[in-house]
């Protein structure tokens, strides 16, 4: 069993270079990994190779059933009704085995996004497809459903397309990976096949990377010496040129005029010249071979947050309450959070902490309504809606062009290309997240909100971030699955269990 897409060439409606061009692959039956930056046309292959988008060139050939888990977890999947009535062996150990309730498609509205997601993830399975393209299907899970989820996903016997920035899920499933990277000096993309998971066919690269700058310099050394060696030769075949002439010699001087032609006939200056054109040849060969040597410029990825702490020593007070958290309550201590403190947020998905941070946004919202001194506050939802992807993508266009320049050029820093992602439609989740990011960061912010930060962000983008947000010298609150990034940039957890908040001071 094989899926093969061949010359495929794809263009998003309202950009104006294909974002796919010429591409092809052939996915072989077990997980294939797509490795790449934000919006290289990883989740657009997948849509292609699952037919939701149609190429404006090529072919796709296998024939198979296919179905396609999306990044968002914001639409409940169209069979969504289907797999909750159906209680077959099937259906029944897909929730079992995701830890799902017989009542929580009926209550998709109530759900945490990653309750949302591994509805998504067992609506794909129960389809039985032959083709399977999972796109960052880890986003939203906490520790226990990410378990559950590569155990579910390693039992899939047909074809794999797993599109993820998850080191370790690309690890425990996929046989090879699929890298999209730059391959010319225009920046035109093309896929590299290696075998193994993340850490394999990520190490090969880096090999092959330093080969190519070792390469490259070996290629422009040589061209640099040619250059000299051509502008030696040059200036003896100027200088035999010279004696070659015989303007200005006194017409009686018989002898002069003798040397010369002796020099010709011998061949002594003109082989100078012979020797010059060789050289032309040799130059053409090292430009030739320093071209191919092309080594694509990244940028090692950084933000620099330009903030001071907010004169308020305390920036939130959150009252003791009892809040409404999906079918039961969330209860909250009285909480004070200081100008400088770096507070994670953590818990299963479904405990309260989005509903936690929903309730902080009205908290903030009901102090400047009421006269409170107005914080200068950085809010990265979990999922933006539509409304606020358009909302944002508005406020840049509009902004002067200084100001946009800062915000695209941080978009660069992070290896995104800013003229694509402005067109909108071509937009991804990732590129999204680092524009509001960029955007936030203008206002020098004294607090900042994010949910799950590093959802749809590249590998090296959370690097960036997390180093970032460790060097903050204002409030942090941050909810993240992603333990590692947490305890990076975190030094008070705020624990929700049970209906519970736990504070703890590390």
């Amino acid at each position: 069993m094989q899926l093969a897409l061949s010359r495929v060439t794809y263009t998003h409606p309202a950009a104006q270079d294909p974002i796919l061009n010429n591409a092809t692959i052939a996915f072989p039956q077990g997980w294939t990994g797509l490795l790449g930056d934000n919006g290289c046309g990883k989740s657009t292959l997948a849509k292609i190779a699952c037919g939701l988008l149609k190429p404006d060139s090529g072919t796709v050939s296998g024939n198979l059933l296919a179905a396609y888990c999306p990044q968002e977890a914001d639409e409940a999947p169209t069979i969504l009704a289907d797999f909750a009535l159906d209680f077959g062996r099937e259906a029944r150990s897909l929730r079992k085995r995701l830890s799902l309730t017989d009542d929580m498609p009926w209550r998709w509205d109530e759900l945490s996004f990653g309750e949302r997601k591994k509805l998504q993830i067992a609506c794909s399975l129960w389809q039985r497809p032959d083709v399977l393209a999972v796109d960052e299907p880890t986003n939203h899970l906490d520790c226990e459903a990410r378990a559950q989820l590569t155990g579910l996903l390693a039992s899939f016997t047909g074809v794999g397309i797993l599109v993820s920035h998850d080191r370790e899920l690309l690890d425990a499933l996929a046989s090879r990976c699929a890298s999209f990277e730059a391959s010319g000096a225009r920046g035109e993309t093309h896929i590299v096949i290696r075998p193994g998971g993340y850490s394999q066919a990520s190490s090969q690269a880096k090999r092959e990377r330093m080969t190519a700058i070792d390469e490259r310099k070996r290629a422009k050394d040589h061209l640099a010496r040619l250059s000299a060696e051509r502008e030696q030769r040059a200036q003896e075949a100027a200088r035999a040129d010279a004696r070659r002439s015989k303007r200005g010699l006194d017409p009686k001087d018989k002898s002069a005029r003798a040397k010369i032609d002796l020099a010709v006939v011998s061949g002594q200056d003109g082989a100078r010249g012979k020797l010059l054109r060789q050289m032309d040849g040799r130059m053409a060969a090292a430009q030739d071979r320093a071209a191919a040597t092309f080594v694509p410029k990244r940028y090692d990825g950084s933000l620099f947050l330009n903030a001071e702490p907010s004169s308020r020593k305390t920036v939130l007070h959150i009252p003791a309450d009892r809040i409404p958290c999906g079918a039961g309550t969330l209860e909250l201590p009285e909480l004070f959070v200081g100008n400088t403190e770096h507070i994670g947020i953590i818990g299963p998905n479904g405990a309260g902490k989005t509903t936690l941070l929903d309730h902080i946004r009205e908290l903030l919202a009901r102090d400047g309504a009421e006269g409170g001194r107005r914080l200068s506050v950085l809010d990265i939802p979990q999922e933006p809606s539509p409304g606020q992807r358009e909302h944002i993508l508005g406020n840049i266009r509009r902004l002067s062009p200084i100001d946009r320049g800062r915000v695209l050029s941080c978009a660069a820093q992070l290896n995104s290309e800013p003229d694509r992602i402005m067109e909108g439609a071509t937009t991804s989740p990732g590129e999204l997240r680092k524009l509001m990011i960029a955007h936030g960061l203008l206002n020098a912010p004294s607090l900042i909100i994010m949910d799950e930060p590093t959802n749809h962000l590249d590998l090296h983008s959370v690097e960036a971030l997390e180093q970032a947000l460790a060097q903050f010298g204002g409030a942090l609150l941050l909810v993240s699955h992603d333990h590692a990034f947490q305890r990076a940039c975190t030094n008070i957890t705020w624990e929700i269990e049970a209906g519970a908040l736990k504070v703890t001071q590390r």
